[in-house]
């Protein structure tokens, strides 16, 4: 028999609330304490299932129990003849015209051989074969068991939406609950007399779908040929009996739980339509108002799948090289050396490539592509042998398995849901092996109820919208890492998931729903559960249990068409052309003064025993004033000579190259590594500047014609005499670390004829005013390898101007443009199981609206 005792119990008072404990087939009452009820209020039915299993049998007074008990009843599961109490669904109504048109039928459906027992890990069996095993010891315990409860929930907002985040009207609500014990997240400790068979659940199950003819009566022999053909016993048309045939599947669970799901009933709130409501132009409906809502929280749980993996053994692997870009695994010249092809063929990319590639030192071409990069390639060759990889075994593991083959033909128009017969037995290794799925789905809430309703006509089941009011989206959005669009607003759902849902009073637990106060003050620090998930396979959370990641490595499994193929003594080898390259850019800087010093000089010779004397004239290339010297001729003529210093303020043109250092997550190219930042003024005796400044201000009875400070004299801006530079003043521009000579005193490099000395490389003055085109100042500059650069990064070709560049020097047949370059051997296998598809993962979904009726959506 069964026993209820119904009691009220408030949170001020001590509360007794009997459960039920089911020992064999009776219930037992049993009181509970109050720490695990004293956040409760209403009132409630406790139930604290013991010692039970579930079966669909044939009906009959007479039926023996299925399974052996302790009352000595013989009974098992190869007792198939009326092993088979089934549910049907039957399809009312017309077909549509459209489906009328294309011969359609309708399908009945029977579910039957239903079970939920204690798992016997077998993805064969639907049940235990003995009662002791197959009894579920305790379905929860005292302080958490099932309940069935009326409750109030406060300060919940109605419909009312009166302006853009809409009002403030809010009201309570009472509901009828259906809670299974909440979900423990932790089985630590955890006994079968404590709980622990609620989360070792099976489910197995049967089902036969047909396709009927909407014409024919039940039990016509006819019922099942559609399109109104006449069945001929007497011998098997295919074409007279076109579509007469039978959908059967197989279901089996092991190891799972729905505790932490509910199912609530209430009459929903109102608002929608009152004086200054807005809600219809928010897509709010009265038909909203005060009728028949309900929400749930379904928990269909595996546990934590986070380690849930293949045993993956590497086996041996190896890794080795070849220069020949069109090598193959048989090709000889591998070598465990890191070689690289360094492009002796100096036509591979045109222009002056040189034994390395991109422009010898020197290279100063800057529109030339073949000086702007720098290329190398190799073939990279793995081996692995030796690996294996073995999935766990499906029996014994957290698997729902979905199947169909049987393992020998029955009637296609028969089940033995009707009259009996013997159930099907389906092949052990067919169906599609789904590895621990974790399915938590939240149906509405109170705030969006599961509205059911009518208009008289049709019939609907509906997710309501959710409406523009702050005061409900805010307890049903959820602010993911990095939104900040509203930082001043606090939203209070969060999604469902194994690892966590939603928060309860009691402690160790999540999910239920404890909560009575819905306003922002009682919500301070908690969650809501909003949204849904649903994973299968290898899942793993890398927040704390707020958002899922499915696991992409080799170990990972999830979802398998037939038993896991486990792979032994794995072995392959995979070639891959590797290409990286280098790469340059021109920079020219003209952003500040050249302080130039240089030296006008004119000379001639004497004017000869019969010539005359004249004056020889030399024009200053900045137009300052010319100089001149006078010759005399005759017996004791003499040639004669003149010089000055001077300098002279220009802009700057400093023209070198900068090299590709790194590329940022966007694919964005970012140059540097130009072996130190160069000075654009010398403050010392240091030559590595580009001009001389010492910035101080040296007086103020010369003008320095143009120089940025006044000075007295030329001595006061080079730090020595003209004709003895010291440091390489004159010129500064033309002498870097590594030259020396003429390069530094003015007497070449940039020297010029004419008499002009010292005129800066920088200033692209040549011999009186014509221009030439500005050359890197700094000769190692030009060099790929020099000092920091021997050490600078390659980068893979991946398509764009590279690659363009490369291939075309190369030719199609032999072109490298994106090859992905493993960071880790790989041998040219996939070691998962050829069966295996993966984990999966669908995180936090939210049903914004959703309406299911009679006439259409």
């Amino acid at each position: 028999m069964t026993t209820l005792h119904t009691v009220s119990f408030q949170k001020t008072v001590l509360a007794t609330l009997i459960g039920l404990c089911l020992n064999q087939s009776v219930f037992a009452l049993q009181e509970l304490s109050d720490d695990g009820l004293s956040e409760t209020t209403g009132e409630g039915i406790a139930l604290l299932p013991q010692d039970t299993y579930m079966i669909f049998r044939g009906a009959g007074p007479n039926e023996a129990t299925p399974l052996a008990g302790a009352d000595g009843i013989a009974g098992n599961t190869d007792d198939r003849l009326n092993d088979t109490g089934y549910i049907r669904y039957i399809p009312v109504g017309p077909l549509t015209s459209e489906a009328s048109a294309a011969g359609a039928g309708k399908a009945d459906l029977f579910l039957y051989g239903l079970a939920v027992s204690k798992s016997d890990n077998n993805t064969n069996t639907r049940i235990a074969s003995t009662a002791a095993n197959a009894s579920i010891k305790s379905w929860g315990t005292a302080s958490n068991p099932w309940l069935l409860k009326a409750s109030t929930a406060y300060n919940v907002p109605d419909f009312y939406v009166n302006g853009t985040n809409g009002g403030t009207s809010k009201s309570s609500v009472t509901y009828l609950s259906m809670e299974a014990p909440l979900y423990n997240q932790s089985l630590a400790g955890l006994t079968s007399d404590t709980g622990l068979d609620a989360y070792k659940l099976k489910l197995g199950l049967w089902a036969d779908a047909f396709v009927r003819d909407p014409s024919k009566i039940e039990g016509d022999a006819n019922q099942f040929c559609l399109n109104g053909c006449t069945r001929n016993t007497s011998a098997v048309n295919t074409a007279q009996i076109p579509r007469e045939n039978r959908l059967r599947l197989q279901a089996i669970w092991n190891n799972f739980s729905v505790n932490g799901s509910n199912l609530q009933l209430f009459q929903t709130l109102g608002g929608v339509g009152l004086s200054g409501d807005t809600g219809i132009n928010n897509g709010m409906s009265k038909f909203y108002n005060n009728t028949l809502g309900a929400s749930g929280i379904l928990r269909f749980n595996s546990g934590d799948a986070a380690n849930v993996k293949a045993t993956y053994n590497a086996g041996v692997s190896t890794r080795t090289y070849n220069t020949d870009r069109n090598a193959t695994a048989a090709s000889t010249g591998w070598s465990n050396t890191e070689v690289w092809n360094t492009y002796a063929n100096t036509s591979i990319l045109g222009g002056d490539n040189g034994s390395a590639g991109g422009c010898n030192a020197g290279g100063v071409q800057f529109g030339s592509v073949a000086c702007q990069f720098r290329y190398r390639d190799r073939a990279v060759k793995d081996t692995v042998s030796g690996a294996s990889w073995t999935a766990p075994d499906p029996n014994g593991s957290n698997v729902l398995r979905l199947s169909t083959k049987e393992t020998s033909n029955t009637s296609l128009v028969s089940t033995p849901a009707l009259g009996g017969g013997n159930a099907p037995t389906f092949a052990a290794d067919d169906g599609i092996f789904i590895y621990n799925p974790n399915i938590n789905l939240v149906l509405g809430s109170l705030y969006q109820p599961v509205v059911l309703g009518s208009d008289g006509k049709n019939f609907s089941l509906e997710i309501a919208r959710i409406p523009n009011k702050q005061e409900i989206y805010t307890k049903i959005y959820t602010r993911y890492a990095g939104d900040t669009g509203d930082a001043g607003v606090t939203y209070y759902g969060s999604t469902c998931n194994v690892y966590q849902c939603g928060s309860s009073t009691v402690a160790g637990y999540q999910g239920g729903s404890a909560l009575n106060d819905y306003s922002s003050t009682a919500l301070a620090g908690k969650k809501l559960a909003t949204h849904s998930s649903i994973s299968f396979g290898t899942v793993k959370s890398n927040d704390g249990g707020q958002t899922l990641v499915a696991d992409s490595s080799v170990e990972a499994l999830g979802i398998f068409f037939g038993t896991p193929q486990n792979r032994t003594n794995i072995s392959g080898t995979q070639i891959f052309r590797e290409a990286q390259y280098q790469q340059r850019q021109q920079r020219v800087d003209t952003s500040y003064i050249v302080t130039d010093r240089y030296r006008l000089t004119v000379s001639n010779g004497a004017g000869g025993l019969f010539g005359g004397g004249g004056t020889a004239t030399r024009q200053d290339p900045y137009g300052r004033p010319s100089i001149s010297c006078n010759y005399t001729g005759g017996l004791f003529g003499q040639g004669c000579s003149n010089s000055v210093d001077r300098w002279y303020n220009t802009s700057g043109n400093h023209v070198d190259w900068v090299y590709l250092t790194n590329v940022d997550a966007s694919g964005n190219k970012i140059f540097g590594n130009d072996d130190g930042t160069y000075a654009r003024y010398c403050t010392n005796t240091t030559t590595d500047c580009l001009t001389w400044y010492n910035g101080a201000a040296l007086g103020a009875s010369g003008t320095g014609n143009g120089y940025p400070a006044a000075v007295t004299n030329v001595n006061q801006i080079i730090g020595g005499s003209m004709a003895n530079p010291g440091s390489g003043q004159r010129g500064a521009d033309d002498c870097w670390p590594g030259e020396s000579g003429g390069a530094c005193n003015g007497s070449s490099g940039s020297t010029t004829t004419g008499g002009l000395y010292g005129l800066s490389r920088l200033s692209a003055v040549n011999n009186g005013g014509s221009s030439n085109t500005p050359t890197p100042t700094h000769v190692n500059n030009t060099n790929w390898t020099y000092g920091t650069r021997a050490n600078a990064p390659w980068f893979r070709v991946a398509g764009g101007q590279e690659a363009v560049a490369y291939g075309s020097g190369l030719g199609s047949s032999t072109a490298i443009s994106s090859d992905i370059v493993p960071t880790a051997i790989t041998g040219g296998v996939n070691p998962s199981a050829l069966n295996n598809f993966g984990s999966a993962v669908i995180d936090g979904l939210l049903i914004q609206h959703m309406k299911i009726t009679t006439k259409g959506l």
